[in-house]
């Protein structure tokens, strides 16, 4: 895509002005001109399309890297769901027992009937009968 501006950078050589008297022009040197700035340019483009390629396998690297993060969040986050609904249906189980469990009127209740009736001086069956037996054996003795 050289435009005529660029064509007309190449030195002018007296053979050029030689031609135009009418002797034949040796092409040979512009041709080698040409033909170094060809290959600078192949080269240019060849480096060009490493780069590319280098810049194309890391985009690759860096997509699959991506990629395999993407799923290790998406799976902790799924463990993390869990969890939540398992906790969420513990503390209804939990709420659900401490509302099937005695209130604190309930307890305060107990308490008054079990200090009216002061059971720790209640006696066992086997203590009436031993105290019967007792009496009965001192009425006899006496």
């Amino acid at each position: 895509m050289a435009d005529k501006n660029d064509l007309d950078s190449f030195p002018k050589s007296d053979k050029d002005n030689d031609e135009k008297e009418g002797m034949p022009n040796d092409y040979s040197s512009e041709f080698i001109q040409i033909s170094r700035r060809v290959k600078l340019l192949e080269e240019s483009l060849s480096n060009l399309r490493k780069k590319l390629l280098v810049n194309e396998q890391n985009d690759l690297n860096r997509y699959k890297k991506l990629l395999s993060e993407d799923k290790a969040s998406s799976s902790e986050i799924n463990e993390l769901k869990k969890e939540i609904e398992n906790m969420k249906r513990v503390v209804k189980e939990f709420v659900g027992e401490l509302k099937s469990s005695a209130r604190k009127e309930d307890v305060e209740v107990l308490k008054r009937y079990i200090e009216m009736w002061n059971p720790v001086n209640f006696v066992t069956e086997g203590n009436v009968e031993k105290l019967v037996d007792d009496r009965l054996e001192s009425k006899k003795l006496l």
